[in-house]
């Protein structure tokens, strides 16, 4: 386990946006997704107080909570392209998108993408998305199913968003990426600020249950977009709450830059947890990260598994990405529980971000 114990002093600087909730409750299907808690067996064997997760298998209809980011994302970068206001109903700017032909394009490892071809289907606009060789033909139908055209890149996720920047370049559509490089930044950090609605919502359900936040945040990491909300969130001035990260041990790209001190490019293996399958964190994340993460902790394939049938046997439904929090808090508390300051009181909260695959 990585461990930065400078981060308990670090402050974010995130800026509220109210209007990201409002916008969210007009998609359809939407609501509030459950906080579960597991019993106290778990607790337990952990040796600590209690242990939730945020179960965003169920997120719009959808089973991960990537639409929360690409909706807002496709939003904010329509409307600019549109010049609308940021406080335009979905259905003005819907309205004026179907007036022009307006592309968004993507690259995903799976979710990401499915829910940019969502949000495209709402607003009327055609989605491109491009995906890795080794996606799964079912996770591509899926996509298909959204109304997207799907093109398979012969090579891992970096080929396949260099691939949909190429193709956003010369059709002069939109890139709703979810990672930042140097000179694409605004709309990921838009896609970072989607994900405040999930955090909001749990801020909500925990006040009843502990009248504060948790002690502990266990949070999957891909190109690390979710982890920067996060951490912009549980960092701001007064709050306590730790940050831990997991990885598949296999696309360690957070591990591996945190422990080099810069952003690092690895090469990726295969791995049942495809949408953490990313080899180089998100620029913009990257210095929240650095700063912000407490501890970063990587898990395997049969880890994240057991941790999923774990899961199902307490009745919480929850695919391999989501799991892999589990199975991160199961190996800190044998191994880190002292670095990480858990004891018999301490709350922990697991961002479950997936449903089964």
């Amino acid at each position: 386990m990585y461990l930065n114990s400078q981060a308990k002093d670090w402050t974010s600087d995130r800026e509220i946006h109210p209007e990201i909730l409002s916008f969210h409750q007009q998609l359809p299907e939407f609501t509030e997704t459950p906080l579960r808690r597991l019993p106290s067996d778990i607790c337990q064997k952990l040796g600590v107080g209690g242990v939730l997760v945020k179960d965003e298998s169920t997120r719009c209809g959808l089973p991960a909570f990537k639409i929360l980011g690409a909706s807002w994302g496709a939003y904010r970068a329509i409307a600019e392209r549109l010049d609308c206001s940021t406080t335009s109903s979905l259905e003005h700017v819907r309205n004026l998108a179907q007036e022009t032909e307006i592309c968004l394009y993507t690259a995903t490892d799976g979710n990401h993408g499915r829910a940019v071809a969502r949000i495209g289907k709402i607003l009327g606009v055609q989605a491109s998305v491009f995906v890795p060789r080794i996606m799964l033909p079912k996770t591509r139908e899926f996509i298909k199913e959204e109304g997207a055209t799907v093109t398979i890149v012969d090579g891992d996720y970096d080929d396949a968003v260099r691939a949909a920047e190429t193709e956003s370049k010369v059709a002069h559509g939109i890139l709703i990426q979810d990672t930042a490089w140097p000179g694409y930044e605004e709309i990921p950090k838009w896609i970072v600020q989607g994900y405040s609605t999930m955090l909001t919502e749990l801020d909500q359900q925990l006040k009843p249950l502990y009248g504060e936040g948790p002690d502990l945040v266990v949070v999957p990491i891909g190109v690390g977009s979710l982890a920067h909300a996060v951490v912009g969130h549980y960092k701001q001035k007064g709050r306590r709450t730790m940050v831990l990260a997991v990885e598949p041990d296999t696309a360690a790209c957070l591990k591996t830059s945190l422990e080099r001190g810069q952003i690092t490019t690895i090469e990726t293996g295969d791995t049942s947890m495809c949408g953490m399958n990313c080899g180089t964190v998100s620029y913009t994340a990257w210095p929240h990260l650095r700063s912000g993460i407490d501890a970063c902790i990587t898990v395997t394939d049969s880890e994240a598994a057991n941790a999923e049938d774990q899961l199902r046997d307490h009745q919480v439904s929850i695919g391999p990405c989501g799991a892999a929090t589990l199975a991160a808090i199961n190996k800190a508390c044998r191994h880190h529980k002292e670095e990480l300051h858990l004891s018999r009181q301490s709350i922990i909260v697991l961002l479950a971000t997936e449903g089964p695959r």
